[in-house]
């Protein structure tokens, strides 16, 4: 394999030792992952809670700038977070929750002479179709009998949950009608260059790019 045996004249040892250094080491290889993911979640936990203060102009109800007696602008100051929340959980979050698997594929793809094994892609799809459907439904069957939940922006949803599904259909087009069992470089660009896509309509919809209403507050708030 691409790591074992590791000593030499290992095949000549006990078979039911040799099961037991695999399973130790293993267990070894779990704890080190689990400990690197805590650490690195929490990086980019304190990453994507980074905040500065925003300068934001006073508005009448009317939509026209606010003054005072001496005619000066009013502005507001209040805590923004540096990373947009939807960009940081399309990203780092979503980076940070699939390392180990990313990191598993990209060892045995390298290790294989750039051929696709048993293990690596089914971990990256198994994931993923993990993280749209089970962990979806679970967050549905845990709300108790009588409460909900409300999506705030349709938009950004919309553009997501297609873009998800999209790629489940690009990468059979990709693997069965264009290029059947061959990923080919513009292919993988292409995949490539979808994340950046992504990213960039998702956030202009979160920033109500999309919306012609703008709400002004009440006079007097």
């Amino acid at each position: 394999g691409l790591a074992l045996p590791v000593f030499p004249y290992e095949a000549n040892w006990n078979k039911d030792f040799r099961a037991f250094l695999y399973i130790v080491g293993l267990l070894w290889c779990f704890v080190g992952v689990s400990v690197l993911s805590d650490v690195f979640m929490a990086g980019i936990e304190a990453i994507t809670n980074s905040t500065y203060k925003r300068k934001i102009p006073r508005l009448t109800s009317n939509g026209d700038q606010e003054v005072d007696d001496k005619g000066n602008p009013v502005f507001d100051y209040e805590d923004t977070l540096i990373w947009n929340p939807a960009v940081a959980n399309l990203t780092l979050m979503a980076l940070g929750s699939s390392t180990p698997e990313i990191l598993l594929s990209i060892i045995e793809i390298v290790g294989a002479g750039f051929f696709s094994g048993d293990l690596g892609p089914g971990t990256v799809v198994g994931s993923a179709s993990f993280n749209l459907y089970m962990i979806t439904a679970m967050c549905m069957l845990a709300l108790a009998p009588g409460e909900g939940r409300k999506i705030d922006n349709l938009t950004t949803f919309g553009i997501t949950a297609f873009h998800s599904l999209f790629a489940y259909l690009w990468m059979a087009i990709s693997l069965l009608v264009i290029s059947p069992d061959v990923v080919e470089l513009w292919e993988a660009l292409v995949t490539l260059m979808a994340m950046p896509w992504l990213t960039f309509w998702v956030w202009c919809a979160d920033n109500n790019w999309f919306r012609a209403d703008k709400v002004y507050p009440a006079e007097g708030e």
